[in-house]
């Protein structure tokens, strides 16, 4: 009977141990997922953060891209307007010589 007793308590013993060992497990488990979510989590955000980044950087790049472009058009464009108003002088000038030389 002392025995039996002494088997009892010993069984419930290792029960209630393989009940803690789990409960911890299950509990490390649990604290291993969330930080794992965590983790994936902050990665996601820091991914965001950089393709945010990145498309400022590149909207940036094409701004002035588009700004550089503008000012090389202006630039041709005066360019223009000075040899078609200098060819204008020419020929006024060359008008004018002309008349000259009739007179």
């Amino acid at each position: 009977k002392e025995a039996d007793k002494k088997k009892q308590d010993t069984d419930k013993k290792k029960k209630q141990e393989a009940d803690k060992k789990k409960k911890d497990d299950d509990k490390k488990k649990k604290d291993a997922d969330k930080k794992k979510k965590d983790t994936d989590k902050k990665k996601d955000a820091d991914k965001k953060k950089d393709a945010d980044k990145k498309k400022k950087d590149t909207d940036k790049k094409k701004d002035a891209d588009k700004k550089k472009d503008a000012d090389k058009k202006k630039k041709d464009t005066d360019k223009k307007k000075d040899a078609d108003k200098k060819k204008k002088d020419t020929d006024k000038k060359k008008k004018d010589d002309d008349k000259k030389k009739k007179d």
